[in-house]
């Protein structure tokens, strides 16, 4: 291939629409890892509608395809019962022991530094 070939690809410049409500997304950045600052994860774009956040959207030429899609992605959805970013219900109650256990540990310790203290 030579770089002649690549100055004949047409970038698109249509539509970029979310994977799960079909709705229009914006561009938001190149976002780092949280874990290593220094790695960068990628372009990511958010959801107008939905609030999606993320580096995967779809992307289409024709306004046509963009009500298709969505009309799919609309049909789909209603059979969805909970939202995909919800905290898993069976979970709740062991992270409110956890949340019960942290908050009593940093009060005992509090205490027992004000104890040695004074």
């Amino acid at each position: 291939m030579s770089i002649n070939d690549f100055t004949k690809i047409k970038p698109i410049q249509g539509f970029q629409i979310c994977p799960f409500c079909g709705g229009k997304t914006e561009y938001a950045g190149i976002s780092s890892g949280h874990i290593f600052p220094a790695l960068h994860t990628g372009q990511m774009y958010v959801c107008r509608e939905c609030g999606y956040q993320g580096s995967f959207i779809i992307e289409v030429d024709d306004p046509d395809d963009v009500k298709e899609i969505k009309e799919a992605l609309h049909g789909y959805n209603e059979n969805i019962e909970k939202s995909m970013f919800s905290f898993p219900e069976k979970w709740r109650g062991f992270w409110k022991i956890m949340l019960f256990l942290l908050v009593a540990w940093l009060v005992i310790q509090t205490i027992w530094v004000l104890i040695i203290i004074f």
